[in-house]
């Protein structure tokens, strides 16, 4: 089974307790699924047409990708005036993903990804994670249910958690 970890949109320190609007859980097979087709498809774009703040936060989000027991500010230090360019990059890749057929380990090279755990993973949830990382950039993420907080990249899709 996969191992989960904290995503969340801060830009600061995160607080004490997690904010539910601003703070999610994602397992951390999809986020590396997510992130590996991010820096794909990214790095597939002409560098004049990149982001202007790609080339100072693309090792942090390779770093996201490979290692799973980082909290990742999906912030990334960016001026809140380019969240939504992140969120656009994030929104592009959830949609390429759902082009695509499930990876097994064996196929890990076609992904460029080293993956944590022995079976395919299902491009719906992984999408979906993409999908609510834009909406924490955008500050439209849904509330969870009091108590909970949105775990994303499961299989059969969202579901909720305890932060206990």
């Amino acid at each position: 089974m996969s191992k989960t970890r904290s995503i969340g949109c801060y830009g600061a320190p995160p607080p004490d307790q997690p904010d539910p609007r601003r703070e999610i859980w994602a397992y951390d097979g999809a986020l590396a699924i997510l992130l590996g087709q991010l820096l794909r498809d990214v790095e597939g774009i002409p560098p004049e047409r990149r982001p202007g703040w790609w080339d100072a936060r693309v090792e942090e989000i390779r770093t996201q990708a490979m290692v799973s027991d980082l909290f990742f500010d999906v912030a990334l230090g960016l001026d809140t005036g380019q969240w939504e360019e992140f969120a656009e990059l994030l929104d592009e890749t959830a949609s390429r993903l759902l082009e695509r057929l499930p990876r097994t380990p064996g196929q890990a090279d076609d992904w460029h990804l080293v993956f944590r755990g022995d079976h395919a993973y299902d491009v719906g949830p992984v999408a979906e994670l993409g999908q609510a990382l834009a909406a924490l950039l955008r500050g439209t993420l849904p509330a969870p249910p009091p108590g909970t907080l949105w775990l994303y990249g499961a299989p059969g899709g969202r579901t909720t958690i305890s932060p206990r």
